[in-house]
């Protein structure tokens, strides 16, 4: 069983501290060759419980809910497959895929040294899935750039920009320090957008939302250029579960993976899908940007200019104050009773 664990999709390692209980979950999209899953399972010896499923999406009865029905068995317990049918209620669905629920992201030109993520929607009347819903993105930002948490807590600024409410801002938050300073990854930010109501929008209008951001200070390099890449934020609706629904026995769900473990345990997410296929997208969900930076060549001279300015400069007050002391000397040799004039 290990040794597909390096063509996996994800690999999530779990332990309860409570019942001292160890679980790893695997996940791959596709089977490891073109023939398909023709995996062989052995528990001869019986010292591991292996339970094996093939299962299908099925129409859930409630809006919120996953249903899965197949068959499982318990290798070396069962004589035969036992089909199963059952539904749970689920944290994470999509909307349904077409041009009116996706969103691009893109730098408004041109990008300076404060660059705007522009995140552009198709439609303003894009409904949200129920009434206590939420629209929100998550960016997940390298060290390279950053979120100016201060000027994100001006609620007038916010307002302009098609923004709501910043609810967290972790990580490397610092205004002054370069890129090479910063220890940590980087930095994450979640933001509560302000959509058009759509109970008040009639006609399918774009709008947009703008987030602005900070580059840092790179390293010089020979082209007086560096490439930064930012990826694609997330955008989703944050949507309350009702009363009752029990989100908790949910096999499927991957929990506390970044924003989810900001809302609450009954918070249910409606993903928008990103629209690759604008402007021929091709590079994926990253956005590259061209930095001006120093160069290496001139990097040499400003280093040995930066020396004698100092140096120089240095010596100057060291004059000015030897030239202070010997005026001193002179006016108070000057006071003494011996150097007075005769009447």
């Amino acid at each position: 069983m290990a040794d597909g664990l390096d063509s996996a999709g994800y690999v999530d390692i779990d332990f309860d501290t409570i019942s001292q209980s160890l679980s790893i979950s695997t996940f791959r999209g596709k089977p490891l060759d073109e023939i398909g899953w023709t995996e062989r399972f052995n528990n001869s010896g019986g010292a591991i419980k292996i339970e094996i499923g093939v299962l299908a999406s099925e129409k859930p009865t409630e809006p919120e809910e996953l249903s899965l029905g197949g068959f499982l068995t318990i290798v070396g317990e069962d004589d035969k497959p036992n089909p199963t049918l059952f539904s749970f209620p689920a944290r994470h669905h999509k909307i349904s895929k077409t041009s009116l629920s996706q969103y691009e992201a893109s730098f408004v030109s041109p990008t300076g040294l404060h660059p705007i993520l522009r995140l552009d929607f198709a439609s303003s009347s894009t409904e949200p899935p129920s009434e206590n819903c939420a629209l929100h993105t998550y960016l997940t930002l390298p060290s390279t750039v950053f979120p100016d948490k201060y000027q994100l807590s001006s609620p007038l600024f916010l307002a302009s920009k098609n923004l709501r409410l910043v609810r967290s801002v972790s990580g490397e938050t610092d205004l002054e320090a370069p890129d090479w300073a910063v220890e940590r990854w980087g930095s994450a930010v979640l933001i509560e957008l302000a959509p058009p109501d759509h109970e008040l929008t009639a006609t399918v209008d774009p709008w947009y939302a703008d987030i602005p951001l900070h580059l840092r200070y790179l390293r010089p390099s020979e082209s007086g250029f560096s490439s930064a890449e930012i990826p694609w934020p997330v955008v989703f609706w944050a949507c309350t579960a009702e009363e009752g629904s029990k989100m908790s026995v949910n096999p499927f769900d991957r929990v506390n993976l970044g924003y989810d473990g900001l809302f609450g345990p009954k918070t249910m997410f409606y993903h928008l899908d990103p629209a690759l296929n604008k402007h021929n997208n091709t590079e994926g969900l990253v956005e590259r940007l061209l930095v001006p930076v120093l160069t290496t060549a001139s990097n040499t001279w400003i280093e040995s200019g930066t020396v004698i300015v100092v140096v120089s400069g240095f010596l100057w007050v060291l004059w000015k104050l030897l030239v202070v002391a010997t005026k001193r000397d002179v006016l108070t040799e000057a006071k003494q009773p011996g150097n007075k004039k005769a009447q």
